[in-house]
C-alpha cells in the first residue's frame, strides 16, 4: 500500500461523470469552498455572541490554534481561519491539480452526500443515550440553559465544530501521525492508516473531557459516567476519519456539521430552547 496522500491529490480525475464528481468533490480547494458557509456562520456568529449576547465561547480547536500562535507573539482576529486557508492553498498546490470551479450539481451532490453520511453517526449517538444515565448534551449553551439563545449559540458552535475539528483531528493530527508511522517506524501498509485513525479518534474523544471543561472527567465515577460518550466519540472519530480518507475534507466536515446541527435541532425541541 502506498504512503498516505491527501484526498484529491491525483493529477487528473478518472473519466466519467461519477468519477469526475468524486475527483472534484475531494479536491482541497473545493472542500474549502464547500465549507466556507460554515466558517462564515461560525465566525460571524462568534462576533454576534460576544458583541450582543456577552458570551465568549468558541470551538476548543479554534482556541487551541490561537493559543499556539500566541506563544510566538502572533495574535489577531480570524487567525485560525487564516491558517486553514493557508493549509488548503498549499495542499492544492502540492496536489498538482488544475484549480477549476465545479458545476452546480457538484455542490448539490456534496450537500446531499454530507446529509446522508451524517445519519449513521447520528443513529449511533441515539444508541449512546440508551446506555447508562449519561446524557450527551454536546454544547455548553444547552448545558447552561440560556433560554431562547441556546439553539442559536449551539448552531454557531456546531458549525465551528464541523470544520475546525475535521481540520485539526482528521487533516493535521491523522496526517502527522501517518507521516511519523511511515518515515520513523517504516509502517506503510494498512496498519499505518488504522493506527493513525485510531490515534486521532482517541484524542478527539478525550478532547471533549479536558480539565476545566463542562464534561471534565472527575475521578473513577466521572469516568464511568462518561464512558458511553467516550466510546461514541471514539467511534465517531473513526467514522469521520474513514469519510475523510475516502471523500476528502469537504464531505467529512459537511457530514460532521450536519450531525451537530441535527443534534442542535433535536435538543432545541427537547429542552425548549
Amino acid at each position: 500500500m502506498e504512503p498516505m496522500s491527501f484526498p484529491g491529490s491525483e493529477a487528473t480525475p478518472p473519466g466519467g461523470a461519477y468519477h469526475s464528481y468524486l475527483g472534484d468533490s475531494s479536491a482541497p480547494l473545493v472542500g474549502l469552498y464547500f465549507t466556507l458557509p460554515l466558517f462564515i456562520v461560525y465566525h460571524a456568529g462568534l462576533w454576534w455572541l460576544k458583541t450582543f449576547a456577552g458570551l465568549r465561547w468558541a470551538n476548543a480547536v479554534d482556541i487551541a490554534i490561537a493559543d499556539f500562535f500566541a506563544l510566538f507573539g502572533v495574535a489577531g482576529p480570524l487567525l485560525s481561519f487564516m491558517l486553514v486557508i493557508s493549509v488548503f492553498l498549499v495542499l492544492q498546490t502540492v496536489s498538482g491539480r488544475r484549480t477549476r470551479r465545479p458545476p452546480l450539481h457538484t455542490w448539490i451532490f456534496m450537500l446531499t452526500e454530507s446529509l446522508i453520511l451524517s445519519l449513521p453517526v447520528f443513529m449511533l449517538s441515539r444508541l449512546t443515550l440508551k446506555l447508562g444515565d449519561y446524557v450527551n448534551q454536546p454544547f455548553l449553551a444547552v448545558q447552561e440553559g440560556i433560554g431562547e439563545l441556546s439553539w442559536r449559540a449551539n448552531l454557531i458552535l456546531g458549525c465551528g465544530a464541523g470544520v475546525y475539528e475535521e481540520f485539526f483531528f482528521r487533516l493535521l493530527v491523522m496526517g502527522a501521525a501517518s507521516l511519523v508511522l511511515d518515515k520513523v517506524f517504516g509502517i506503510r501498509d494498512w496498519r499505518k492508516f488504522f493506527l493513525a485513525a485510531a490515534f486521532q479518534a482517541l484524542l478527539f474523544a478525550l478532547s471533549h473531557h479536558l480539565p476545566g471543561g463542562p464534561e471534565a472527567l472527575d475521578g473513577l465515577e466521572g469516568i464511568r459516567a462518561a464512558l458511553p460518550a467516550l466510546v461514541f466519540r471514539t467511534a465517531a472519530g473513526l467514522y469521520f476519519a474513514f469519510i475523510y480518507l475516502e471523500r476528502g475534507f469537504g464531505i467529512a466536515a459537511g457530514s460532521h456539521a450536519s450531525y451537530d446541527l441535527l443534534v442542535v435541532w433535536l435538543d432545541s425541541l427537547t429542552f425548549g430552547g
